[in-house]
C-alpha cells in the first residue's frame, strides 16, 4: 500500500541516501534540514520514499489544488532518465497534501508540463517531518530493454517558508541544463519490457449555440471518441485521437491586433501539447512546427455564423528512441472540409505532417538532426483561387556543447517549397510574410507564378554555464521562405545579429537574495542590404531578502536610421524614427496569503508623437488550504501617430495612396480566476476576462517622402477634412470547469462555457463603465458540456 509511511518491511533493510545541497538561495551549501531517500523496485514498478525532515511539523504548508496546479507549498520531486542520455527525463512532484504534478523535460532543460502520467503517490506528516512514497509503473518509462539498466536520477526538495530548494545531486543553477547533472542509481536488474497499451474512450454531451440562428436555442449533442497509448517494443510509442474532443480546454485571452502579422496563441489541447519537445531543436525548430494550425479557424470564414474552428478527425504520433542514440518522432493529422452558411468550402479537407529524426552521441553532448514538415489541401474550385495547394519544409539542425559543458554550438539549415495556382500564389506574394509588390522588394512580383521556394540558414554560439553567460545568434532568410502552412514564421527577407550578455547572482549577497541582469543588441537588414531594425535592451531583476522582488527593462529601436518593410503593408519602406520604453514590475512575498503585484510601463517614439502608458495591477488572495482567487486589471493608453489604415486606388500602380493617421487608443482588461479543491481529485476552477478596446482617429495622411531623415516630411494630408471611423471592440470570455478523477488516469468534466462580443456601440469613444454595461447586456452564447473518459491498461 502507497501510504507515507516508512515503517514497512520493503524499506527497513534499505538504507538512506543523503548528501542533499542547497541549490537556492544558496549555491551548493549546507540545507537548513536534512533529507533522505530510498529506492526499490519490482516487475512493474519502481518505488522511491522520500524523509524531508522538518523540526517544526506544524510550519510544513500544505496547500490543496488541482493535479498540475503549482502553488506555493512545501514539495518532493523526483526525476527520471530511463535512457540515461542526459537529455530527457520525467518529473513526479506531490505537496504534503498529496496534489500531484508531473511534467516531461526535453532538451536537457526544457519542460513539458503537459504530460501526464498514470502514478501513485502517498504523502504522511509526522513529528520528524513528512514522507513522500511514490510508485511509478515501469509502463509509463521509457528505458531500453537489458537484463541490468541503470537510471539518471535526482530529487528535489522545496520549503515554502524558507523559499529554500535542496537536491540530491547538488544542482547548480550556473549552467542551463537539468537532466546532464543528475546522479545515477544502477543494478536495477530483471525488469522486463513494459506492455504498454492504455486506452483512454471518452463521450461528451454538449449544448451550443445555435450560431444560424442567433438568441435562438441551443443545439444538443452527442459525441465520443477514442484516445490511445500503444508500446511499439520497449522503446517506441504511439499516440492516437480519435474525433478529439478539447472542450474543457480554457479559451483565449481576447486581443485586438492591428500590426500587419499574426497573433501567437499558446497551445493548451493535451494531445498537441504532450511530447511536443520530441520535435523540437532549438530556435530553428519553433517556427516551422506551429500546432494550432491543425484544427485552425477555418481560412475563409467571413461569416460569424461560419464554424469558428476545423474540425481534427483524428490523428496519431510516433516517437521514441532507437538503438546508437537515434531519436524518432512522427505526427499526422486529418481535419475535416468545413462548410460555411453559404454552403461553400471555408476549409478543404487538410492533411498535416511533421517527422523529426535525430541521433544523440558523446555522452549526450553531440547531436545532429533533421526535421519534416508537409501539408497538403483537397482543394476545390472555391478554394484553389485562395489557398496553397501543398508546403513542404525540410530543416537540419546539429548541436555540440564543448570546452566541458561551458559552451553551445548550434548550426542549422532549412528550406520551403510552396504550391498552387496563379491566384492562390499571387496572394501569397503580396502576404504580410511577403509583400513582393513593394518597391524596391528584393524579389519581384509575378503573377503567374506557380510555385515559391526559399530558405534559411543560422548559427549561434552560448556559454551555458557560469554566473556570466553570453550568446551570439546569426541568422539570414531569403525572401522566397514560407513556412506558415504549418508553422508561424512571419520574419523572412532577413539577415540578423543578435547579441546577449547575462548575469546570474549565484549566492546571496548584501542587498540581494538572488538576482539576474542582461544586456542585448540586435540588427536586421534585408537580404538586398536595407537597414531593417536596430535595438538594444537592458533588463535587472532581483529579489530582496524579505522575498520581494522587482524587474526593471529598458528597450531601444529604431536609432541610426533604420526602416520599416512592413508598415505601409506593401508600399515602400518607411524609414523608422527612435522609439524606447520603459517597465517596472514588483512582486511582493509570495509566502503570505495576499500576495500583490504590478507592474507600470512607458513609450515614447515619433519624435515625440506616439506615446504609451499603461499598468497592470493584480493580488492572490488564499483562504484556508483549498480556496485561491486571483484578480486582475490591465489598463493602456496608447497613441500611435503612424498606424496604417489602409492603400487606396489601383494596387501594383503609381497612384496609390498608402495611408496613416494618428490613433488615440485606450485598452482595458479585468481577469478573474478562482480555484477550490475539495480533494487533489476533485477541484472546480473559474476563469473570466472582459476586454474592452476602443480608438479614434485623426490627421488622416499618406506617405510623400517615406525616406526622409525628418519625421514630418515623411507624410502629407490625405483627404482633408475627414478621417478614419474609430471603433470599440468589446469581449467577454469565461470558463468554469469542474474536475473530478475518480480513479487514476480517468476523470470527468462539467464545463460552462460563455462568450460575449459587441462592436458597434459608442466607436471611437471609450468609457469603461458605460462599456462594460453594453458587454454585459449583449447575448450571451452559452456553452454546456460534460465529458466522462475512463483510463484502462488491457
Amino acid at each position: 500500500m502507497i501510504d507515507g509511511r516508512e515503517d514497512d518491511d520493503v524499506w527497513r533493510g534499505i538504507a538512506p541516501t543523503r548528501g542533499f545541497r542547497q541549490f537556492e538561495p544558496g549555491d551548493d551549501v549546507a540545507p537548513t534540514f536534512e533529507t533522505e531517500f530510498r529506492l526499490a523496485y519490482d516487475n512493474e514498478n519502481l518505488y522511491v520514499l522520500v524523509r524531508a525532515y522538518d523540526p517544526h511539523p506544524d510550519s510544513i504548508v500544505p496547500l490543496l489544488s488541482r493535479r498540475d496546479v503549482r502553488t506555493n507549498s512545501d514539495q518532493i520531486k523526483i526525476i527520471v532518465d530511463g535512457f540515461l542520455d542526459k537529455r530527457n527525463a520525467i518529473q513526479l512532484m506531490v505537496n504534503p497534501a498529496g496534489v500531484k504534478r508531473d511534467a516531461s523535460i526535453y532538451a536537457d532543460a526544457t519542460e513539458d508540463v503537459s504530460w501526464d502520467g498514470v502514478w501513485d503517490v502517498g504523502v504522511a506528516i509526522d513529528d520528524k517531518g513528512w514522507v513522500a512514497e511514490f510508485r511509478l509503473p515501469f509502463s509509463q518509462l521509457r528505458f531500453a530493454a537489458r537484463d541490468v539498466n541503470t537510471f539518471g536520477f535526482g530529487v528535489w526538495r522545496d520549503i515554502a517558508r524558507l523559499n529554500q530548494r535542496d537536491s540530491w545531486p547538488v544542482y547548480r543553477r550556473a549552467s542551463r541544463t537539468i537532466v546532464s547533472q543528475l546522479g545515477t542509481v544502477g543494478d536495477i536488474q530483471g525488469v522486463p519490457a513494459a506492455r504498454r497499451i492504455e486506452l483512454l474512450p471518452y463521450t461528451v454531451a454538449k449544448s451550443v449555440p445555435n450560431v444560424r440562428t442567433p438568441g435562438g436555442a441551443n443545439v444538443s449533442d452527442f459525441t465520443g471518441g477514442l484516445d490511445a497509448k500503444i508500446g511499439l517494443g520497449s522503446n517506441i510509442t504511439m499516440d492516437a485521437t480519435i474525433n478529439p474532443d478539447f472542450g474543457q480546454v480554457e479559451a483565449d485571452p481576447s486581443i485586438l491586433n492591428l500590426t500587419a502579422f499574426e497573433t501567437r496563441f499558446e497551445e493548451r489541447r493535451p494531445f498537441f501539447q504532450e511530447g511536443i519537445g520530441l520535435f523540437r531543436c532549438g530556435p530553428p525548430c519553433e517556427g516551422p512546427f506551429y500546432t494550432r494550425r491543425i484544427g485552425r479557424t477555418p481560412q475563409l470564414r467571413t461569416n460569424a455564423a461560419d464554424p469558428a474552428f476545423t474540425t481534427i478527425l483524428g490523428a496519431a504520433k510516433i516517437t521514441g528512441r532507437l538503438n546508437r542514440g537515434f531519436t524518432l518522432a512522427m505526427l499526422n493529422a486529418v481535419t475535416k472540409e468545413e462548410h460555411g452558411v453559404s454552403g461553400a468550402v471555408i476549409e478543404p479537407q487538410t492533411n498535416y505532417f511533421v517527422a523529426r529524426g535525430a541521433r544523440e552521441w558523446g555522452n549526450g553532448t553531440r547531436q545532429a538532426g533533421i526535421s519534416v514538415t508537409d501539408v497538403r489541401r483537397q482543394l476545390d474550385k472555391t478554394t484553389d483561387p485562395f489557398l496553397r495547394r501543398s508546403a513542404t519544409a525540410v530543416i537540419g539542425q546539429s548541436t555540440i556543447r564543448f570546452d566541458q559543458g561551458r559552451h553551445e554550438l548550434l548550426v542549422y539549415g532549412g528550406q520551403s517549397f510552396v504550391y498552387g495556382t496563379p491566384a492562390a500564389m499571387a496572394r501569397t506574394q503580396r502576404s504580410s510574410v511577403h509583400y513582393f509588390q513593394r518597391p524596391g522588394s528584393e524579389m519581384a512580383y509575378d503573377s503567374t507564378r506557380t510555385s515559391l521556394t526559399g530558405g534559411a540558414v543560422g548559427a549561434s554560439i552560448k556559454k551555458i554555464r557560469g554566473a556570466v553567460r553570453y550568446e551570439t545568434f546569426v541568422r539570414r532568410s531569403t525572401p522566397g521562405q514560407e513556412m506558415n502552412d504549418l508553422g508561424l514564421v512571419p520574419t523572412v527577407n532577413s539577415m540578423s545579429i543578435r547579441q546577449s550578455l547575462d548575469y546570474q547572482q549565484l549566492s546571496p549577497n548584501r542587498w540581494f537574495r538572488s538576482s539576474f541582469s542582461t544586456m542585448g543588441l540586435e540588427s536586421q537588414w534585408t537580404v538586398g542590404g536595407l537597414p531593417a531594425a536596430k535595438s538594444a535592451s537592458v533588463h535587472a531583476s532581483g529579489s530582496l531578502h524579505n522575498n520581494w522582488a522587482g524587474a526593471l527593462t529598458y528597450n531601444a529601436d529604431g536609432f541610426g536610421g533604420v526602416n520599416c518593410v512592413s508598415c505601409a503593408r506593401g508600399g515602400p519602406a518607411l524609414r523608422r524614427s527612435f522609439a524606447h520604453t520603459l517597465r517596472l514590475d514588483i512582486v511582493a512575498d509570495p509566502r503570505p496569503a495576499f500576495v500583490p503585484r504590478g507592474n507600470v510601463r512607458f513609450g515614447r517614439g515619433d519624435e515625440g508623437r506616439t506615446r504609451t502608458r499603461g499598468g497592470e495591477a493584480s493580488a492572490e488572495l488564499r483562504v484556508a488550504s483549498q480556496f485561491s482567487a486571483s484578480l486582475g486589471a490591465g489598463y493602456e493608453h496608447a497613441i500611435n501617430d503612424q498606424q496604417w489604415v489602409g492603400n487606396f486606388d489601383a494596387l501594383l500602380s503609381d497612384t496609390t495612396h498608402y495611408t496613416f493617421a494618428r490613433l488615440d487608443q485606450r485598452t482595458l482588461a479585468i481577469t478573474a480566476r478562482m480555484n477550490w479543491t475539495a480533494t487533489p481529485n476533485l477541484s472546480f476552477q473559474f476563469y473570466g476576462q472582459p476586454f474592452i478596446s476602443a480608438g479614434s482617429y485623426t490627421n488622416w495622411r499618406e506617405l510623400d517622402d517615406p525616406s526622409a531623415p525628418r519625421y514630418r516630411d515623411r507624410f502629407k494630408t490625405y483627404r482633408p477634412g475627414s478621417n478614419p471611423a474609430g471603433f470599440n471592440v468589446k469581449q467577454f470570455n469565461s470558463n468554469a470547469v469542474v474536475r473530478w478523477e475518480y480513479r487514476p488516469g480517468s476523470a470527468l468534466f462539467l464545463v460552462w462555457q460563455q462568450g460575449r462580443d459587441e462592436s458597434t456601440l459608442d466607436r471611437g469613444s471609450f468609457d469603461g463603465p458605460r462599456d462594460i454595461r453594453s458587454l454585459f447586456s449583449a447575448l450571451p452564447q452559452n456553452t454546456l458540456l460534460l465529458k466522462a473518459s475512463y483510463w484502462f491498461n488491457p
